[in-house]
């Protein structure tokens, strides 16, 4: 009921009539908060990755290779979530053996290899330049919200798409799944014993990690209209949902309480006064995951 009301609240933001820069900072927000909430409902697990630009990047040039070959745009966004989702279980059942540092460079060489693939495969994904003429999602006439093209539309959008992914989150962590989970990140050994199979609950985690982050990805790809291998595919999207969800906690609206507070000091405060330093906060919020880490992975 809190989420809801929470949710319900963001969602008629946009009728006090806030200037469209706002609007397109806020949407921006909730998609940082997307993969933070995708990365937190991972590393539930134990795992802990740096790499979740190779979902994200998947997502969104799924998404906007289908809308080029002229499926709807609400098809896409599905198709590039299901690629991503698939993707992420795929790298799950290849890195089922790994742990710790082991599964996270994995996970990085991962997103780079894509982002490699990306920039070679010309035919394919326009090589450097990328693609461009990516339509926006239409409005649904059933829905009173607009969820469609112009800076309201695109607010509306990425909102449902944090809705979505923190329902899922809610879902999960409130089911077998979920302890399971929780006891394969206090000691697979333990977990083991208990009866449970690492592997298949690992690819779960991926797939479901994937696929929430292949969404946000392929949200992004209609809402800017664009994508190119070196943005899509960067570490930016790997390491920022790591930096947020660690400072917002294990709990399910932490890690987007965190990433919207972030990505908001960092361009409405920090980027008028030192345009150069925007990122200041990141660099700020890393230390400090670096420092409380080790405790965050041991609480309950």
């Amino acid at each position: 009921m809190k989420l809801a009301a929470v949710l319900l609240v963001l969602a008629v933001l946009p009728l006090l009539g806030p200037p469209a820069y706002y609007l397109y900072l806020f949407s921006t927000a909730y998609l940082f908060a997307t993969l933070a909430t995708a990365w937190n409902l991972l590393a539930y697990g134990g795992q802990v990755s740096f790499g979740q630009a190779a979902f994200f990047g998947l997502g969104a040039y799924g998404a906007a290779l289908a809308s080029l070959h002229g499926a709807s745009p609400w098809l896409t966004i599905t198709l590039g979530a299901a690629l991503a989702g698939a993707g992420g279980a795929a790298v799950g059942l290849a890195a089922g053996r790994l742990n710790g540092a082991a599964l996270a460079l994995a996970t990085l060489a991962t997103a780079e290899l894509l982002r490699g693939v990306a920039l070679n495969w010309t035919a394919l994904t326009g090589g450097g330049s990328g693609l461009v003429g990516i339509p926006s999602v239409p409005s649904l006439p059933a829905i009173p919200l607009e969820l469609g093209g112009g800076r309201v539309g695109a607010y509306h959008l990425s909102l449902a798409t944090l809705a979505a992914a923190l329902t899922l989150s809610a879902a999960v962590l409130r089911s077998r799944a979920g302890l399971a989970l929780a006891a394969l990140r206090e000691g697979e050994t333990r977990g083991t014993l208990l009866g449970l199979r690492p592997l298949p609950w690992k690819v779960l985690a991926f797939a479901l990690s994937g696929g929430a982050t292949g969404l946000a990805g392929a949200v992004y790809a209609h809402t800017l209209g664009a994508v190119e291998p070196d943005v899509v595919f960067g570490r930016f999207f790997s390491i920022a949902p790591l930096v947020m969800a660690t400072l917002g906690g294990r709990s399910l609206l932490g890690p987007a309480a965190a990433a919207v507070v972030l990505y908001l000091v960092s361009e409405l405060v920090f980027h008028p006064l030192a345009p150069a330093l925007h990122q200041l906060p990141y660099a700020f919020a890393l230390i400090a995951v670096t420092l409380v880490l080790p405790a965050w992975r041991r609480t309950p």
